[in-house]
């Protein structure tokens, strides 16, 4: 009997951390713990993630109407990459605006990634098996391929103050990204990137720290739980591609720190 209360114990100290210390967290639009794209390993920082009530954080991150997705390509039907997945479509040589605003749910205390998931396919084409592309390129009628750098998406992110936003910010400053490789610091103000069938895109989104200047010449400011990050993703108008994204497309992942957890309402995965 001692020897089951000794093992109980020591599951539970697995599954609870410390009130102390630094875990890994992801933030998405809605529902972190019922995203289309979890796995594995997001369910494991789902099951450890919890608040200093012992509540997984991941399951009470209903922030509407603060967090949102939004889009001018136009109604969202299935999607052709990931089945019972509702997605909205931009068409080749057609230009959108995809804008997804999510909270943070923890303080963080290192750079944080921006992962984009995408399905990109050649124009007209419904199966990801078949018909996978890459945004900005094409085949020539006899056969050369070209890539087309002004003819991929580009990205905006900005950071905005939440309820527990550090003193001074008060208006919206845009984010950095470390470019890879290099680690130089590039600003997130319509940066050109490229994607490809329904892979995901990381992009490296630098801490900010209270005082500095980023590379749009800003003052910046750490930031806190309860602050919300907005990304806006463009598809111009020589687009090459069929390019779809949904509500659950962005995610963003870092380390928190533990003790700083900020809850919404109740939610669950599947």
């Amino acid at each position: 009997m001692r020897k089951l209360i000794l093992v109980l114990i020591a599951v539970a100290f697995i599954a609870t951390p410390a009130f102390a210390g630094n875990i890994p967290e992801f933030d998405a639009v809605g529902c972190d713990a019922a995203n289309y794209f979890n796995d594995a390993i997001k369910w494991s920082v789902i099951i450890n993630n919890t608040d200093g009530f012992l509540r997984p954080i991941n399951m009470f991150s209903d922030f509407y109407p603060t967090e949102y997705f939004s889009n001018t390509a136009g109604q969202e039907y299935p999607d052709p990459c990931f089945p019972q997945y509702l997605s909205a479509l931009t068409d080749a040589y057609n230009e959108a605006v995809y804008e997804w605003q999510i909270v943070l749910q923890m303080k963080p205390e290192s750079d944080i990634n921006l992962n984009i998931v995408d399905c990109v396919l050649k124009h007209n084409e419904f199966d990801i098996w078949t018909g996978a592309e890459q945004s900005g390129r094409y085949r020539a009628p006899w056969g050369q391929l070209f890539f087309v750098p002004t003819a991929n998406p580009s990205v905006t992110v900005e950071a905005m103050p939440g309820a527990f936003a550090t003193p001074g910010f008060e208006s919206a400053f845009t984010m950095d990204a470390r470019t890879i490789p290099g680690l130089s610091a590039v600003k997130l103000d319509s940066a050109l990137y490229t994607t490809k069938a329904l892979w995901e895109e990381g992009i490296v989104m630098v801490l900010p720290a209270t005082g500095e200047t980023n590379a749009s010449g800003q003052t910046v400011y750490n930031l806190k739980q309860g602050d919300v990050i907005n990304v806006e993703v463009t598809i111009p108008g020589n687009n090459t591609a069929d390019i779809r994204y949904g509500s659950d497309n962005v995610i963003l992942k870092y380390i928190g720190i533990v003790g700083t957890e900020y809850v919404g309402a109740q939610c669950y995965g599947g």
